[in-house]
């Protein structure tokens, strides 16, 4: 895997990039960029997550994850994308395990997300990082999948090392 694909922390100069990338990126998996409704979002990155970060390559974002805060001891795992062409190349698991890493580092006991039990590869990505089911947890009517990390049952070692 070359060097350059690392999750950068997100800077405000990158939303355009960002933008751009959303709307390239969600129609892959069935998904609508809607800035005035669901991903409103997107509209202040530090406002609305904890944590934002962006792999790219030379021509621009390939790739995001970010975590928001639910509670003092639980986050959420959001924004988990990457363009269809990078998928198996172990960058999912990168930005995965960067969000997983920050949360840790954070002091959060716990990571959720959701996700659609159509996304059968980001599930088994999610579920070899320790993912197991839980109830759901939102009122969020477009997925269908719900699962929740114990972060304190993470080895010592650094998580972003997996």
């Amino acid at each position: 895997m070359e060097k350059t694909f690392v999750p950068i922390e997100y800077r405000e100069s990158f939303k355009p990039l960002l933008m751009s990338f959303l709307i390239k990126c969600l129609p892959e998996s069935g998904r609508t960029l809607d800035l005035a409704g669901r991903h409103k979002y997107y509209s202040d990155i530090e406002k609305n997550f904890k944590g934002f970060w962006c792999m790219f390559d030379d021509e621009g974002v390939i790739g995001t994850s970010a975590v928001s805060e639910l509670d003092e001891k639980s986050c959420e795992l959001k924004s988990l994308f990457l363009l269809e062409r990078y998928h198996g190349l172990g960058y999912g698991r990168l930005l995965l395990w960067q969000a997983i890493a920050f949360a840790a580092e954070s002091g959060y006991e716990r990571m959720y997300l959701e996700s659609l039990s159509s996304s059968t590869r980001a599930l088994n990505l999610y579920k070899k990082a320790g993912f197991t089911d839980t109830q759901k947890y939102n009122t969020n009517e477009y997925t269908d999948v719900f699962m929740v990390l114990d972060l304190k049952s993470l080895p010592s070692e650094d998580a972003a090392s997996r």
